[in-house]
């Protein structure tokens, strides 16, 4: 992000980036700040381009002002050069043919495979989650880690690789298939940001994480 914006301003993008919107009060709390302070915030954050908002109705009382992020605001988040990436391939393949595309992303799954396993290896299935949020997170998808009363949740509020999901959608079923051979249980995918989402979502079934942590028991006897 832009280092001469205010550390403020950058928490607030972010916060929106990984809520989709808010209320004014919403970002007062979450940030402990007055709420003309966050208006103000708010109001040149709007004028640089990068905040927008809509009112929505209430039964009583005034409207709610939800705030959310422009395009323009989603660019200042990780992309890690994926247009010139997808140009690249797009290359390749007019060389090659489509379907190598395809055999690039396996054989980079398998590496990547290979250094998620090294960092998950000796965990048990809930630190296994966690760690492997962490690194997504460090990979820019600001990821995060959550569960509910019957799964556990990985939560991703960005994507660096959109722009190439877009052109080939298939990568994101080989990130599917990463996530269950790193995890050795069953992920599903609930939410998806290329189908409209504000997120990538993957549910992690609590039962199903038992059952794997009981079979490397007996297997460890």
């Amino acid at each position: 992000m832009n280092c001469e914006m205010s550390e403020t301003r950058m928490r607030i993008l972010q916060l929106l980036k990984m809520r989709n919107s808010m209320t004014v009060n919403q970002l007062t709390d979450a940030l402990n700040i007055s709420s003309m302070g966050i208006r103000q915030h708010l109001s040149i954050l709007e004028g640089e381009g990068l905040v927008e908002f809509h009112q929505e109705k209430q039964e009583r009382g005034r409207p709610h002002y939800i705030y959310s992020l422009t395009d323009e605001a989603n660019t200042l988040f990780p992309t890690t050069y994926a247009n010139f990436a997808v140009g690249l391939m797009q290359e390749v393949a007019k060389v090659n043919g489509p379907g190598f595309i395809n055999k690039v992303f396996r054989n980079r799954m398998k590496s990547q495979l290979k250094m998620y396993q090294e960092r998950l290896q000796g965990k048990n299935i809930v630190e296994r989650i966690k760690e492997l949020a962490h690194i997504r997170d460090e990979e820019g998808y600001m990821a995060r880690f959550d569960e509910n009363d019957t799964d556990y949740v990985l939560i991703e509020h960005n994507c660096p690789i959109a722009a190439i999901a877009e052109a080939y959608p298939h990568v994101c079923e080989i990130e599917l298939a990463l996530f269950r051979q790193s995890l050795g249980t069953k992920v599903y995918r609930v939410e998806h940001l290329m189908q409209g989402s504000h997120r990538c979502c993957y549910r992690i079934p609590k039962a199903e994480c038992m059952k794997q942590d009981s079979k490397s028991a007996e297997m460890n006897k």
